[in-house]
């Protein structure tokens, strides 16, 4: 088994007006705070390629994100890929919904091409990267007190769940970190450029194991927020260093697998009608691109990711708590010693609610406690998204 790795820097120039996603409109970036990354892991055994891909990006629709695989699959036809992006709310809009205006796209269409050729690439580079792993290490950790759910206070996951490979000499070689949380320490009125607190997790991770690290948000809706005094770089720094050292510190008691270790990644297809009268209006102007079929549905994926014990539910959104919980449940039951979500991978569809709680809002401009509601593509997309992880997961 070998494994590979490489990063490169997606920080847009500001030559051109920038708009930063994640909160209200018309928010320019005026400086970079710290860079923003996409980064790539590949796993090789000869006969199977898996790679888990991060970007620092607000979401990467699938049609981007499929542009990317198939340049990679045209150099190597039998990559399995997972490309998911951290949604921090501070980097360019990807997306189009936080341009000046709400009739003008805030996507620099020449920046997000750059994005697809960069993580193409990165990924490539990678899998040129192999080296020979002697095993892995995985380890899961409740961490209260650095998230809330703002939403739905009775209903948290603060599961870290921390995963390292290491070579025969059990010397980190990559680690990945996991946590459900926005990437929203600094607030709206920050106007620069930043990963936000998985920026620093990863810079104190690799200073502690001098390896890379990479991060994948995990059910981070509902809205799953820090629980900070301040929106700060300060805190940001305090939240990341916190979960930093608290999974290194269990990857360094963890027991390690030897290699060989067995991994896959199974995807099933989904496919539900689009019923959100906001996103309606915002491919009618073309802030969205128009992936609507014939029938008025939006087709996209879910994936169940295994590398030993340690099994993913990767989904194509912002899935809430409940949902994460429950999924984390089901791959425990089937036989995952440790069990991780990564959110908005390979698509963006905005939140993935229960179909039990989900109350569309009178006034979706106006939603107040259902804004999540006003951010999803349906009230079915919670079963639709967590019925096809079930078949794969007792499949």
């Amino acid at each position: 088994m070998k494994v590979g790795y490489a990063q490169e820097s997606i920080t847009p120039s500001l030559e051109r007006p920038v708009y930063l996603a994640g909160f209200g409109q018309n928010r320019r970036a005026v400086s970079v705070h710290d860079p923003l990354t996409v980064r790539a892991v590949v796993l090789d055994d000869e006969s199977h390629t898996l790679v888990l891909c991060a970007l620092d990006l607000i979401g990467f629709f699938r049609k981007d994100a499929g542009e990317v695989i198939r340049r990679v699959q045209e150099q190597v036809p039998r990559a399995e890929m997972l490309i998911a992006s951290l949604h921090p709310h501070h980097g360019p809009d990807t997306m189009g919904m936080w341009g000046p205006d709400d009739k003008t796209p805030g996507v620099d269409p020449v920046y997000l091409a750059e994005v697809v050729d960069i993580t193409a690439a990165t990924i490539l580079e990678a899998l040129s990267n192999l080296q020979p792993a002697g095993g892995m290490k995985a380890a899961a950790m409740h961490f209260p007190g650095l998230a809330k759910n703002a939403r739905d206070p009775e209903v948290v996951d603060d599961e870290l769940v921390v995963l390292q490979f290491v070579d025969a000499a059990d010397r980190p070689l990559v680690s990945l970190f996991n946590f459900p949380c926005h990437p929203e320490v600094l607030w709206e009125h920050n106007p620069q450029i930043t990963a936000d607190y998985p920026g620093y997790l990863r810079k104190e991770v690799e200073r502690l194991t001098s390896a890379p690290c990479l991060f994948f948000s995990a059910d981070l809706g509902g809205m799953m927020t820090p629980d900070v005094q301040e929106h700060s770089f300060e805190e940001a720094d305090f939240m990341g260093k916190a979960l930093a050292k608290a999974g290194v510190e269990a990857l360094a008691q963890a027991i390690v697998l030897p290699a060989p270790i067995p991994f896959s990644l199974q995807k099933r297809e989904i496919r539900l009608r689009l019923s959100n009268i906001l996103f309606k209006l915002a491919m009618r102007r073309g802030l969205f691109p128009d992936i609507r079929d014939k029938r008025g549905c939006i087709q996209s994926e879910v994936n169940l990711v295994r590398v030993g014990p340690l099994w993913y539910a990767a989904v194509p959104g912002e899935l809430l708590p409940r949902l994460g919980l429950l999924l984390r449940t089901e791959m425990h039951r089937a036989g995952a010693e440790t069990a991780g979500v990564i959110g908005l991978a390979n698509d963006e569809l905005g939140y993935i609610l229960p179909k039990d709680e989900f109350r569309y809002p009178l006034n979706p401009l106006k939603p107040g406690k259902h804004y999540e509601e006003s951010m999803s593509i349906s009230k079915e997309i919670g079963p639709v998204v967590v019925n096809a992880l079930k078949e794969l997961i007792r499949g």
